[in-house]
């Protein structure tokens, strides 16, 4: 399978409603250092953010929105004690136990309780049937190799190709070096168009 192929399997994926390219930014009435900010102000600013970090550490699109307002519980519950410094990390991380919390759930469910867990729902509107069908299918594909990528890569990888995040962004969120960042995002490139070559019947080696 191509980059090329690749490309336009990313860009079917639906859109952030938000523009991703700009970083969350602590405005004046969110992060006042020393002072616990005021909730409605998080929510509003961080919402959309805490929705696409979710999904980049692999949360279910069905489950996105539960799980956001799970977060915001937590954030409500918590925020008194907090004093304002370094908001978007400290959201970051509490989203990153939320979605680890989440995966360990549904595998409960799936192991001992024998549930039943509903498969992700990728669809979106379209206006022509034909063109909605090849778009799930693409956005399955995307999914599915996503899902077997570690969780450092396919967080890396989804934040910036999917998100707009940038490379520094990235490192600031995750606390780690920049360089980090990059030796992340070139092995997840690599990582996922090795999967994508596979489902297209096209071995390229071993995953590095």
């Amino acid at each position: 399978m191509t980059l090329a192929l690749s490309t336009e399997l990313l860009g079917a994926l639906p859109a952030s409603p938000v523009d991703a390219r700009r970083a969350p930014r602590d405005t004046r009435g969110v992060a006042l250092v020393g002072a616990p900010p005021d909730f409605d102000a998080v929510y509003a600013e961080y919402f959309g953010h805490v929705s696409r970090w979710l999904r980049a550490f692999g949360a279910p699109a069905s489950d996105a929105d539960d799980l956001t307002q799970e977060v915001f519980l937590v954030v409500r519950r918590k925020l008194a004690g907090f004093d304002g410094r370094h908001l978007a990390a400290w959201l970051y991380r509490i989203t990153q136990r939320t979605a680890s919390d989440h995966r360990r759930r549904a595998w409960f469910r799936r192991l001992v309780l024998r549930a039943p867990v509903d498969p992700e729902s990728l669809a979106s509107p379209a206006r022509d049937p034909h063109a909605s069908l090849e778009r799930r299918d693409a956005e399955r594909i995307v999914a599915g190799v996503l899902a077997q990528m570690s969780d450092v890569r396919r967080t890396a990888f989804v934040l910036f190709e999917l998100e707009g995040y940038s490379a520094l962004e990235i490192a600031e969120l995750e606390g780690i070096p920049v360089n980090t960042v990059y030796t992340r995002l070139h092995h997840a490139r690599r990582d996922f168009l090795r999967r994508l070559g596979q489902l297209g019947g096209d071995s390229t080696g071993e995953e590095s």
